[in-house]
């Protein structure tokens, strides 16, 4: 299913926790290189896309930013179209393999669906049965947003396996809740763009699973093995209100149900206990500080 992570903000994020400071925002290095990591471009149908992502280098830039990271196990990005499971919109981990591959079914749904106003009537409001872009958000936020959140939720399930960090909990679940922690790690500004496109990604998904089942979740959604798209969308917003209540609170006032406000900041504070606990003592801390020398995350580097 729609198992959602951008690798590129992961290495980055590492080196922002770390030492406690806002990253920068440029092209990666292009001598970074972890050596547990290959990169591959497989040419698909979605040709323009391919050059996009090819010309933009966005595995190298991957590739370096995880480079502080001492992975126990070699491990391959790719863009590709991959098998059935990339059909979706999709993108996802092989544990069996060690490969994430971003599918490019994902582009193009960020492109062509998410990211698109739908068209309402007059005076129709917008409601949790709207898909399509947010009223208030922008096409660039939904892209980047979209690109970041499907990486690092895939690099989520990546890092628990191939450091073997055990998950209390269904995985799906700790997967966005680390994708969403390293969203917070790049200053207020990328954090708010990020965010918002994530969440735009999970209502749109959500909207659409309720106008095809009649204003209920269906059966299968509820089965799944990730939360509903409606409760990721929430679990996102709070995450990020948890840990910068003053850049997020005019939006959480907005789309965030009031119940929910009052336990946000510890739902942060234990995202980063444990990302503390588990992920930060594997980060190579000379190679850190030239990845927080990097400028990344603009919006107009997704635009595709």
């Amino acid at each position: 299913m729609k198992r959602i992570t951008i690798a590129a903000t992961l290495g980055l994020g590492f080196a922002c926790v770390a030492a406690g400071t806002m990253m920068a925002v440029a092209q990666a290095p292009s001598k970074l290189h972890n050596s547990k990591v290959t990169t591959q471009y497989l040419e698909p149908k979605y040709e323009q896309i391919y050059l996009k992502l090819k010309r933009r280098q966005i595995l190298e830039e991957l590739d370096a930013l995880l480079s502080p990271v001492r992975l126990k196990h070699e491990i391959t990005l790719s863009v590709e179209e991959g098998d059935e499971s990339c059909k979706g919109p999709n993108s996802y981990y092989s544990p069996e393999e060690y490969k994430l591959r971003l599918c490019y079914s994902w582009f193009d749904f960020l492109e062509n669906e998410a990211s698109v106003e739908f068209k309402r009537n007059p005076g129709e409001p917008f409601t949790d049965l709207t898909p399509g872009l947010v009223p208030g958000f922008t096409r660039a936020e939904v892209i980047l947003g979209g690109t970041v959140g499907v990486t690092l939720h895939e690099m989520g399930h990546a890092i628990f396996h191939i450091q073997g960090i055990p998950r209390l909990g269904r995985e799906e679940d700790a997967a966005d809740m680390i994708a969403g922690f390293m969203m917070m790690q790049f200053g207020s500004s990328v954090a708010l763009t990020t965010i918002k496109g994530t969440y735009n990604v999970w209502h749109h998904f959500n909207a659409l699973d309720l106008r095809n089942n009649k204003s209920v979740p269906s059966p299968a959604a509820e089965a799944d093995v990730h939360s509903l798209s409606g409760q990721r969308a929430v679990n996102f917003l709070c995450m990020a209100y948890g840990g910068d209540p003053a850049t997020f609170n005019q939006l959480a006032d907005a789309l965030l149900p009031p119940v929910r406000k009052p336990n946000c900041a510890n739902e942060y504070h234990q995202a980063d206990i444990a990302f503390r606990k588990t992920v930060l003592p594997d980060i190579d801390q000379e190679l850190m500080k030239k990845v927080r020398a990097m400028k990344i995350l603009r919006p107009e580097d997704f635009k595709l």
